[in-house]
């Protein structure tokens, strides 16, 4: 397994980012009351579209979907339509503390400016995972609690560097795709991945 350069050219016209909940729900079949157990090993499953191109700018995109070979192979995969928060946050930012496996919080430290925000849906990458804020936070003195979507799969140490700018996570390429040709045109490609774990 070998990790797979994204193109410079790969830019989707449309990116579906859904975070799939590792679950489990039974239902009692006598008063249908619910159990839902969470097993906290959430998934991020992403969809994007290339846009139609002329026949000649297009053969990169086969050669990208054969590096993939299938599920063999990753790459790695932002929030297209994020690739920065929509928060004040920037900086170099570092976690200001250990976060145990199954945090569903973390704390920042190295906020510029010292009382920036992040806001609901902004994405962070920690330790190889991509993480979405779950509500809007804001910074005091440069450090800022972040509570989170989808809980920490691995213990992440207190220093671990922490992305703003197009933070990504390894992707597996999970739809059988192909390129198709019209004269003179390549039509649009769709593309569904899941996050590897």
């Amino acid at each position: 397994m070998s990790t797979v350069t994204l193109p410079a050219l790969f830019r989707p016209n449309g990116c579906l980012l859904t975070n799939a909940v590792n679950q489990r729900v039974a239902a009692s079949p006598f008063a249908g009351s619910e159990q839902a157990v969470d097993l906290l090993n959430d998934r991020w499953l992403l969809s994007c579209e290339l846009p139609a191109r002329a026949l000649r700018n297009g053969a990169w995109v086969e050669a990208f979907i054969g590096a993939m070979r299938g599920q063999v192979n990753t790459v790695a995969l932002y929030h297209f339509a994020r690739p920065v928060p929509l928060g004040t946050v920037r900086g170099t930012l570092t976690l200001n503390a250990s976060a145990a496996q199954g945090a569903s919080s973390i704390v920042v430290t190295g906020c510029s400016p010292s009382t920036g925000t992040l806001l609901g849906g902004d994405m962070l990458g920690v330790g190889g995972l991509l993480l979405m804020v779950a509500s809007d936070c804001t910074a005091s003195g440069g450090v800022i609690t972040v509570p989170l979507v989808n809980r920490l799969r691995a213990a992440q140490s207190s220093g671990a560097s922490v992305t703003w700018s197009q933070p990504t996570a390894p992707f597996r390429l999970l739809s059988t795709t192909g390129a198709q040709y019209t004269p003179g045109v390549l039509q649009p490609v769709s593309f569904d991945f899941g996050e590897a774990i």
